[in-house]
């Protein structure tokens, strides 16, 4: 790849970074939301929690930053508290519990989506 290349790719990179839309918010929220369900429906299966909850908890970041309302972001923190405790209650293998973590997350995603 060259140089002028590169320079184009991190130009576009850029750009799509800058100037994004509503829309995009949303399909963050909503990659979350299907993360973090996947997350829920593991019950009894730790690293399956984790995984997904680390996954959602990906697009709750890109999420939130580009998040319109002050009551989405405010179910958008709570969603993410609730992920972080299941990726920390996955890693002690509480996986029933880590997977109620994600539930509870789950319904605030709902909530932001939905606002």
């Amino acid at each position: 790849m060259s140089k002028q290349s590169l320079y184009a790719s991190l130009a576009a990179l850029l750009a799509a970074t800058v100037f994004t839309s509503p829309a995009r918010a949303e399909q963050h929220s909503s990659e979350a939301l299907k993360q973090a369900t996947e997350a829920a429906s593991s019950t009894g299966d730790s690293k399956a929690v984790a995984e997904h909850a680390t996954e959602a908890l990906k697009h709750i970041d890109a999420a939130k930053a580009q998040a319109s309302s002050p009551g989405e972001i405010r179910h958008l923190n709570k969603s993410e508290a609730e992920l972080k405790s299941a990726v920390k209650n996955a890693g002690s293998f509480n996986a029933d519990t880590a997977a109620q973590d994600a539930k509870d997350a789950k319904s605030h995603l709902e909530q932001a989506i939905h606002k």
